[in-house]
């Protein structure tokens, strides 16, 4: 008998557990939704240039402004179609969006930790350190960001490497504002106050206690620094300070379509709506983050 109860038991159990995972589905579908539109520009990103349809960087007189979803002279379908050089532009979206991706990540990765560390010692020290860092926080939250970026570039240069850099440089700011506010209300915490007590240090409290209780509010500002640093990216790349060429990025291909708007202008609106998409897909994302990890939001 009691085995026919906890078998009856473990049934509705597991109908709850199946009501409960398709609700959160249905009220988080546009976050699963934009994250698979995520998920698939990662893939294509990441996609071996040797496996794509056409070769990034070959021209081909014969394709030049070839519209989207048409046959050229020479027989070559070209689904996006192809640039005033005759390139591909699907396999160039795609090439593009290796380097896009690869500065916007690893920008919000460089800003995540070192904004994380500055933002909660800020808020945990407090003192001179915390006024003079924000004093800072301030003057450059105050300036053009794109103008910071350009002067930037033009003074350490254009390589992957230091435009991720150069991104970080700009997003670090309201990143530590916002880290450094969730740990001042962390702090005043009744387990922080007894960690204090029971002789915890800071470098203890600060890694075991504060980093822990404010990843929540780490992680939703990294996912929406993903796509403001895209957009930054492409902001600097159109006014042709970024990557050198061969590379390129859906910035850049924005900016060499702007001299033949009028003749074809799926040559920039196509890279632009591919911008649009991922930083509003990303946006949608964080906002999932932020409803999952803290409940509280959706009450407010």
């Amino acid at each position: 008998m009691s085995a026919e109860v906890l078998a009856h038991n473990g049934r509705i159990q597991g109908r709850k557990r199946r009501s409960l995972n398709g609700a959160w589905i249905r009220a988080n579908w546009f976050t699963l939704f934009s994250g698979l539109i995520l998920l698939a520009f990662l893939i294509g990103a990441a996609w071996p240039t040797s496996m794509l349809p056409y070769d990034p960087l070959a021209s081909s007189l014969s394709s030049r402004f070839s519209p989207p979803f048409q046959v050229d002279r020479s027989g070559n379908y070209h689904i996006l179609g192809a640039d005033f050089l005759g390139r591909d532009m699907l396999s160039r979206i795609l090439y593009s969006g290796r380097y896009s991706l690869m500065t916007a990540i690893g920008a919000s990765m460089l800003v995540t930790v070192f904004g994380t560390l500055i933002g909660v010692l800020c808020g945990y020290v407090g003192g001179w350190i915390d006024s003079l860092t924000m004093r800072i926080v301030d003057a450059l939250l105050a300036l053009p960001v794109i103008l910071i970026a350009i002067v930037l570039a033009t003074i350490i240069g254009r390589s992957i490497l230091t435009l991720t850099i150069i991104l970080a440089l700009t997003g670090w700011a309201d990143f530590t504002r916002v880290v450094r506010a969730e740990t001042l209300a962390i702090s005043s915490q009744p387990y922080v106050e007894s960690s204090r007590a029971i002789g915890a240090t800071t470098f203890r409290i600060v890694l075991r206690t504060l980093i822990p209780n404010a990843m929540a509010v780490v992680i939703v500002m990294t996912t929406y620094s993903v796509g403001r640093f895209i957009l930054l990216e492409s902001s600097i790349s159109y006014l042709g300070m970024g990557v050198v060429p061969p590379a390129s990025s859906w910035g850049v291909m924005v900016g060499e379509g702007r001299d033949y708007i009028f003749d074809a202008p799926f040559i920039s609106v196509i890279p632009g709506l591919v911008i649009t998409i991922v930083v509003i897909a990303t946006n949608f994302v964080g906002d999932g983050l932020r409803d999952i990890l803290d409940p509280r939001s959706r009450a407010r």
